[in-house]
């Protein structure tokens, strides 16, 4: 990753809580190194929900222990609901890792917007796999709005081409090859203004408009892909699919008729089903999948782990590639737990042909970690993240024979 000052405009704020002054005075200058405009410490929970209750609503980071005096960690991260703070959060601690893990759940379960957690002894290295990272995510060019979406705003917004497909690349473990990406809606105003995918994805659910914003997406990714194919023939790239979509009987015939129409093959497009889209083998799910499958396009199973039906899905399905989600792959370096439920994942893959890929890979120890079980694709921060049409195909040019990330 590329070294060097960083402006750290994404937090301008940041308020650290441990009872240890030197670690205070160590992520102090860390984040100053960083050029936050403001660090403020405490040492103890109970000074730092003084701090949260006199200007939470300001502040963009909180950084926290788990082993504090009077009150611990978990206790702090319970009491600050009753705050204004809306900022990102993240827990940094020497308790075991598997405690920590444990720690991170809870911060969800309590709506705090955790970003990462770090075990004690920290370094440089450990912080900016967090906080860097969470830098070089995807930032509006210039604003983002949370303004309320109507129909009218979402018909515009496809009719004007301002919903766009953003391309993460996803490449082969052992050669490093490009061999396709993952297409993501986004959804960018002419001013430069984004919609959150969240929240866009959400009101075309809710408003029965996935069909509809499945096939802008589709539409767009056939189009982008005469272009991408020049430079790479054999690439293939991944569309999501709905559980509105699944229930579309004709959803094959018209997808096929569309590709055949831009003169794209079916092997350089294939489809993404998240396992909690699923819960029951219907005749219309089941006709839907394999009919696609008929067509040659293949399928995967998306977010494997965190659905209700694993290893039942896997037998019910035809899926030809398994994604493992990336709440496993983060930590699978660390926890046990995740390390073992990837590899009985992989074996489980493996036992039914089945190609398969890793999310969520962010650093080179999670790298050799899937690459030692045996995984064939990486997707996730190491590599890329999403961009657009333009940047992917110059990402794909400058690296035709596959990228290098001993070099990076």
């Amino acid at each position: 990753m590329a070294a060097g000052s960083y402006d750290m405009n994404i937090y301008k704020t940041v308020l650290i809580v441990d009872d240890d002054p030197i670690q205070v005075s160590l992520l102090t200058s860390y984040f100053v190194a960083l050029g936050v405009r403001t660090v403020d410490g405490a040492t103890n929970a109970a000074e730092a929900l003084t701090k949260l209750l006199e200007n939470g609503a300001n502040l963009d980071l909180l950084v926290t222990d788990l082993q504090m005096p009077q009150m611990d960690g978990l206790e702090f991260m319970r009491n600050i609901k009753d705050t204004e703070f809306k900022g990102k959060f993240a827990i940094i601690s020497g308790v075991k890792t598997d405690l920590i893990g444990h720690a991170a759940r809870l911060a969800q379960m309590h709506n705090l917007d955790l970003i990462g957690h770090i075990s004690k002894p920290i370094t440089k290295q450990s912080l900016d796999a967090v906080f860097l990272k969470e830098h070089e995510k995807e930032v509006a060019p210039t604003k983002e709005t949370n303004s309320v979406i109507t129909q009218e705003a979402f018909s515009h917004a496809m009719r004007y081409g301002e919903i766009v497909a953003y391309y993460q690349p996803k490449v082969s473990v052992v050669s490093g090859k490009i061999e396709g990406a993952e297409a993501l809606a986004r959804w960018v105003k002419n001013d430069g203004t984004r919609i959150s995918p969240d929240d866009f994805v959400k009101f075309a659910s809710a408003a029965g408009r996935m069909n509809e914003l499945t096939f802008h997406l589709f539409d767009t990714v056939l189009s982008d892909m005469r272009e991408l194919l020049l430079s790479t023939p054999d690439l293939k790239v991944a569309i999501n699919l709905d559980a509105e979509n699944i229930r579309n009987r004709a959803l094959p015939d018209q997808f096929f008729d569309r590709m055949k129409m831009k003169g794209i093959k079916p092997k350089n497009i294939s489809f993404e089903v998240t396992e909690s889209n699923i819960l029951n083998l219907d005749v219309t799910t089941l006709e839907v999948l394999s009919r696609l499958r008929v067509f040659d396009f293949d399928l995967a199973i998306d977010d494997f782990g965190t659905g209700s039906s694993n290893i039942q899905t896997l037998r019910d399905f035809p899926y030809s590639e398994l994604k493992i989600d990336k709440s496993f792959i983060s930590d699978a370096v660390t926890n046990s737990f995740s390390r073992e439920t990837v590899r009985a994942a992989v074996n489980l893959a493996r036992q039914q042909g089945m190609n398969i890929v890793a999310e969520g890979v962010e650093d080179m120890a999670t790298w050799e970690m899937i690459e030692s079980l045996g995984i064939d694709q990486a997707q996730g921060y190491l590599v890329s993240k999403a961009m657009p049409k333009e940047d992917f195909g110059k990402f794909l040019l400058q690296h035709p024979k596959g990228i290098r990330l001993n070099a990076a």
